[in-house]
């Protein structure tokens, strides 16, 4: 199996030239979605059946546009994607409170590229997915049991051993936290039905 392959199944969803410069998601264990949903302001109210191939997240979050959560369960665990805002602090130390866990990836490539992983409303461990040397967070080697065998870093050069690419370096971001969650995200998880919500921009009803 290709070292990037989950950079290239979420891509395979959108093929145009601007799929995948960014990548916002989190999960979170042992919360019900739409407590979840709440949690990062997402409309409860808006809820419809969707698929990923079939979602749009809307604004970025920037603007006075409203943006969208893509919300299902793996495992006992509930797996959001949206913009930005999802994977801030703030949101994943709310997510994360009364003793759960959760994770977050960003990725952007013209900006922050991590890993971060907080337990009980604190933030344990925020590694950068393309330099694992920038690392911080209250337990900084706390996920490495689960990036064993896994390469993130893209200046790192070996004779003989291939050059590390970003998409690389997202896809091992990916099956870190597929390992500690207990399933990897898949095609079958991305075609099943799940559900979207509306996240009203700020001013609007």
């Amino acid at each position: 199996m290709p070292a990037d392959h989950l950079f290239h199944l979420l891509r395979s969803y959108d093929p145009s030239d601007v799929s995948m410069q960014q990548f916002y998601a989190v999960w979170c264990e042992g919360i019900p979605v739409e407590e979840a949903v709440v949690l990062l302001n997402g409309d409860p109210g808006t809820a419809v059946p969707d698929s990923f191939a079939g979602w749009g997240s809307g604004s970025d979050g920037s603007g006075d546009e409203a943006g969208g959560l893509f919300a299902g369960t793996l495992g006992g665990w509930t797996v959001l994607i949206g913009d930005y805002r999802v994977t801030e602090n703030e949101a994943l130390l709310a997510l994360s409170r009364d003793d759960r866990r959760a994770l977050a990836i960003s990725w952007d490539l013209h900006g922050e590229n991590t890993l971060k992983y907080a337990q009980d409303g604190e933030l344990i461990t925020v590694l950068d997915v393309i330099d694992t040397n920038y690392r911080s967070g209250r337990d900084p080697d706390a996920l490495d049991p689960y990036l064993h065998g896994l390469r993130f870093n893209i200046d790192e050069r070996k004779p003989g051993v291939p050059v590390i690419d970003p998409r690389e370096s997202f896809t091992s971001a990916l099956v870190a936290i597929g390992r500690m969650v207990g399933h990897e995200i898949d095609k079958e998880w991305l075609d099943a039905t799940h559900t979207s919500y509306v996240v009203w921009a700020e001013g609007l009803d």
